[in-house]
Parts: C-alpha cells; sequence; structure tokens
C-alpha cells in the first residue's frame, strides 16, 4: 500500500496542506463501519474499531488505545509507525505542533469529524500557529479506485411486541425534554438513535442492524408531531404506510443538506455526535446533549424481560458449543479458532428469533488470547488444544434483545498462575455483579469500576479497557451513555444495562477474561443494583478454589444453580441429553 500512501500525499501537495488527518470514523460517526467507510484497514492495513491516522510528506502514524496494541504491531503495512493512546504519550494535535513548523496546515473532512471536536482542535491550532482546514474531498476515497458500495437491503419495522413502545411512545418521551428546551426541532444522524425511535432496523453495517439516515423531528405542541426520515429511498419502499401511518415523510439521503438548510427556527443538535459539514448547514443550532441516547438506554419492561429471554437461548447455543468442543478434543479430532467459531454461529443460528452475530466472534487459544480484540481468519486461526487457555467472546442478535458474553475454559491442566490469574478475574465479576446502592447517591461507572480490578491490583496486575458498556436492544453491541469506566459520570438507572467483563491480558502467554450482561434493577426500596441476565456457568477447572471465600462459593453455586435450572428445562424439552450432561457438570456445586 505504500503506492497509494504516495498517492495520498501528491492529493495533499495539490490541496496545500502539509499534514492529512484521518479518523476511522464515518458521517454518522458509528463505532462500526460499512466496507466503504473502511479507510483506516485499506490505506494503513490494521483492523480495528478505534484509530486516528496522521500522513505527512515523511511519516504515517496511527494512533490507537491498548485493546489493539498487539494487533496493530502485526497489521499495520510497512511505512506505517504505532502510537500508543496513553498517558505521557503525544496525540497527534500533540505531535503536529512538536514535530511540524508553524504555519503548518492540516486537512481533514469535515464529514467524519464531529462538529465538537473540530471546535476544539481548531482553536488548539489556531492559539499556536497552525491551521486546520476542511477539505471537499476525502483523499483516502480519491485513490481507493476499487472501493465498494453502500448496502442496498431493505429497511424492516421491529414489532411492538418486541420493542415494548410505538413511535408515538417515544416521541412523547421526547415531547417534555424538548419542552424543557423551550424547542420544537431535534436532528440526529446517530443511527441507533435513529432505528430506536422508529422501531425499524436495517442491515447496512456488518454486525450492526443499522440502516444509513438522517432524522428532523418536529414537535409543534402538545398533541402533533412530524418526522422527516432522509433514507435511501428504494430500501424503505415495502413499509410507505407503516411510515406515512406514523408521521413520517420520507426523504432521500442526499436532500438532508439542502433541507436543513431551510430550517430557520432553532434546531438542538449534540455537537458530540454530529459531523462539523452538517453541523455547519444548520442556520441556528441549539446545542444540547442528546435526548434520545439516554431514553434509549433506559430499557423498558418489554426490552428487559427480553434480554432475560434471549440469553437463555444464547446460552443454550454457547453451552452447546463447550460441550461439543470438548468432546471434540476428547476424541482427537482438529478444530482451529475459525473452525469453532463457525460451529458456533450456526449454533446460534439455530435458535428461535436469532438475527445474526452481534459482533465478529473472538475465539482465540493460547497467546492469541492476550490479543483483546483478536479476530481468527480461516487461513491463520491456531489449533484449539486442551494445553491452553481458550478464550470466547461472542454474542448474538434477536428480535428480543442483544447478548455478549465471554468465557475463559481451559479443558486440560492449567498452571498454578493461570489459575489465579482467572480466579482474580472472577473475583472482581462478582464484586460488580452485587454491589448495592442508594438511588440518592446517582453512582456512575467512574465510583464503581475499580471494584472489578482490585484483586488484580493486589497482584499488581490490570488490563487496557474499560470494565464495561451498555448493550443495544436488538441494536448495536455498544451502547452508552452508561459505562463502567473511570471518567464515566453518566449514572445508572433502573432499566439501564451494562457488561461486566474485567480480564487480564499475558502478551505472548494468555488472555482472560469473564463478560456477563447485567440489568441495572431496584434491589430495595430506595436502592439500586445489578441483575446478571448472562447464562453460562463460570470456569470451574480455572478457578484456585483456596483464594475463594466460603461466601463467593456460595455466590457461584446459586448462580450455577440458576443457570441449570433456566437451562436445563429447555435441553430437556428438546431432548439434548448430551450438553443437558456437559452442562450438569459444568453447573455443579463447588
Amino acid at each position: 500500500m505504500s503506492e497509494k500512501l504516495s498517492e495520498v500525499r501528491q492529493l495533499m501537495l495539490q490541496a496545500g496542506v502539509d499534514a492529512y488527518f484521518l479518523p476511522h470514523n464515518d458521517p454518522h460517526n458509528n463505532e462500526y463501519l460499512a466496507e466503504p467507510d473502511k479507510r483506516m484497514p485499506f490505506i494503513s492495513g490494521f483492523k480495528g474499531s478505534n484509530g486516528q491516522m496522521l500522513i505527512t510528506q515523511s511519516q504515517a502514524l496511527l494512533w490507537t488505545d491498548g485493546r489493539y496494541w498487539i494487533a496493530a504491531g502485526k497489521e499495520l503495512y510497512e511505512g506505517w509507525t504505532l502510537m500508543k493512546l496513553k498517558k505521557g504519550e503525544p496525540r497527534y494535535y500533540e505531535w503536529i505542533v512538536q514535530n511540524l513548523p508553524k504555519g503548518s496546515v492540516v486537512g481533514f473532512d469535515p464529514k467524519i469529524i464531529t462538529a465538537e471536536a473540530l471546535e476544539n482542535r481548531r482553536k488548539y491550532f489556531q492559539d499556536l500557529g497552525y491551521e486546520f482546514r476542511a477539505l471537499e474531498q476525502n483523499l483516502v476515497n480519491s485513490v481507493w479506485t476499487d472501493r465498494p458500495g453502500y448496502s442496498e437491503e431493505p429497511v424492516t419495522v421491529l414489532d411492538v411486541q418486541y420493542s415494548g413502545a410505538s413511535i408515538k411512545d417515544k416521541v412523547n418521551q421526547i415531547r417534555p425534554k424538548m419542552k424543557e428546551l423551550n424547542q420544537h426541532y431535534l436532528f440526529t444522524g446517530v443511527m441507533d438513535e435513529i432505528a430506536w425511535l422508529l422501531n425499524l432496523r436495517g442491515n447496512d453495517i456488518e454486525y450492526n442492524p443499522l440502516f444509513f439516515s438522517y432524522l428532523l423531528v418536529h414537535i409543534p405542541n402538545d398533541h402533533e408531531f412530524n418526522l422527516h426520515l432522509f433514507v435511501n429511498y428504494h430500501k424503505v419502499e415495502p413499509i410507505h404506510s407503516y411510515l406515512r401511518e406514523n408521521h413520517v415523510t420520507i426523504h432521500d439521503y442526499s436532500d438532508v443538506e439542502h433541507f436543513i438548510t431551510e430550517v430557520t427556527s432553532p434546531v438542538v443538535i449534540d455537537k458530540s455526535e454530529t459531523n462539523y459539514f452538517i453541523f455547519s448547514k444548520l442556520k441556528e443550532p441549539f446545542h444540547a446533549k442528546s435526548i434520545i441516547s439516554h431514553l434509549k438506554a433506559i430499557k423498558n419492561s418489554t426490552e428487559c424481560e427480553g434480554f432475560r429471554n434471549c440469553h437463555i437461548r444464547d446460552g443454550i447455543a454457547v453451552c452447546r458449543y463447550f460441550a461439543w468442543l470438548k468432546d471434540q478434543l476428547h476424541k482427537g479430532n482438529q478444530v482451529t479458532e475459525w473452525t469453532g467459531s463457525e460451529e458456533l454461529r450456526k449454533l446460534r443460528a439455530e435458535e428461535p428469533l436469532n438475527k445474526g452475530l452481534s459482533f465478529s466472534t473472538i475465539s482465540s487459544v493460547g497467546s492469541n488470547a492476550a490479543i483483546i480484540h483478536y479476530e481468527p481468519t480461516e487461513e491463520s486461526a491456531a489449533q484449539i488444544t486442551a494445553q491452553s487457555i481458550y478464550l470466547l467472546d461472542s454474542g448474538g442478535h434477536y428480535l428480543d434483545g442483544t447478548t455478549d458474553t465471554t468465557r475463559t475454559v481451559h479443558f486440560g491442566e492449567p498452571s498454578d498462575w493461570e489459575k489465579e490469574c482467572y480466579t482474580r478475574v472472577l473475583l472482581g465479576n462478582l464484586d460488580l455483579v452485587r454491589v448495592v446502592w442508594p438511588k440518592w447517591s446517582n453512582l456512575s461507572g467512574n465510583e464503581i469500576e475499580l471494584l472489578a480490578r482490585r484483586h488484580l491490583w493486589e497482584k499488581g496486575l490490570d488490563f487496557q479497557h474499560a470494565t464495561g458498556h451498555g448493550v443495544g436492544h436488538y441494536l448495536c453491541v455498544h451502547e452508552g451513555p452508561q459505562v463502567l469506566s473511570i471518567g464515566c459520570k453518566e449514572p445508572f438507572e433502573v432499566g439501564m444495562n451494562v457488561t461486566n467483563e474485567p480480564g487480564y491480558y499475558e502478551e505472548g502467554a494468555f488472555g482472560i477474561r469473564i463478560e456477563d450482561v447485567m440489568l441495572v434493577v431496584e434491589k430495595n426500596p430506595g436502592f439500586i443494583g445489578f441483575e446478571n441476565v448472562t447464562m453460562v456457568p463460570y470456569e470451574k477447572n480455572l478457578m484456585k478454589l483456596e483464594m475463594i471465600s466460603d461466601k463467593d462459593k456460595e455466590f457461584i453455586n446459586n448462580y450455577h444453580s440458576v443457570v441449570w435450572d433456566k437451562l436445563s428445562r429447555v435441553l430437556e424439552e428438546r431432548r439434548d441429553y448430551f450438553t443437558l450432561e456437559w452442562l450438569r457438570k459444568a453447573t455443579s456445586p463447588i
């Protein structure tokens, strides 16, 4: 790809810029991207979901976080340098002022940088004597001659029996928030917000049931509302009547720029979620934190029950897989990380209401498990053996919910050190799921995240990722605003959910992670806590029992009893005695 990099540099000269900044992003600020928006792997080779690139005439630099350092070190093309996003290391904008002379011009694509980020960076550069300049054409797109097209698959309706609320119900949740702001228009380009509000799902991005669109919400008074949806017109042709019945006017996706320019009233918009190109077209933007994001994060009773139910079915699929895998290894049959993940994909697809995977399965053995977001390929996948730790992080979409489960197992004799590390991760997981706090305290992930790390910290160990994230309801597997992470100030509220996924990764040796999805529920009057809805046993073979207190053992046994009770009934009905026997052993008391 050095030739393509040279072509980009030639275009930089023509555009009069000394550096070109390119975040791994699209016009909708999606975490995961459609194929035509994957400029980062095209030009740099790096396939992770987070990265920022900076190209100068002499250097090509890529910044990413700790989840991807090992992977990026292996994947980056020749001529690229990995820059680690961590404390004490320069960010891209700091690197620019440290290495480029004053007066240098940094080019960027205004469609893939948020308005908030643009304002911050532009002021930073101006204050230091640099120019941050928007370019009309994305330079990588210009050299990507065989760039793929966008999906043409139709948009579908998610029935209210699964969503638990109609479009009107959801607009009525937005209405009082808009009244507080004394505004009548709200604009969003966040695709999962649009899918949630309209009870629609698509297939424009792999593993994400989304469709490319923008939405303008107009609430003129206490009773009426109008919704303007900007979308590829033919993708919604089969559901025109549904949209009309729900006060949705359809516009072509490309008409959004002209339409919003004509809106003369103030428009509520979140600068942290909206690309600068769109933001700059509004005559009177009214910045406010996303209303829809917060409402979407609080699941209604139907959605909460859907999460409980889909995790039972998903737990069946994962347990069937582990039973099958253990049997294959016992028989001496070869199973690779790739063939194993494919087997699990088939098992999930057999479960009722399944709509595919919620992300690319992380099926990793031995040293590969230390690569936090490892993704096996058919060509390079390692063989799964009984001599090494095996980490499986996987999930599925169902009409009634989305799952994200990680289990770390060992089919042979783990070392004492592996057992100690696993046990410390497990104890952190248990500490989190059991925490209870008063509602008035407004606790967030910032205050309680350390519970998942304290047993690791006692030994001088840690992990380089957040402890948990929200999960969408048959939407994106990563959802905010609630996060279990240092620095997250979003209070947990009843109805939210969050994953609980502490880990430990020893480069070149093994990786451990245990992940559950937890609902935020009322525990006692005035108190909040978590309910673990993931239904897959922990790995008893990796537990160092002398490190586990009687209270912890009781909690593990009670959890395993619940898993047995919920899954065994389904397995007995299906007469799947093979998986049932595996489950009986996996959930027997310690």
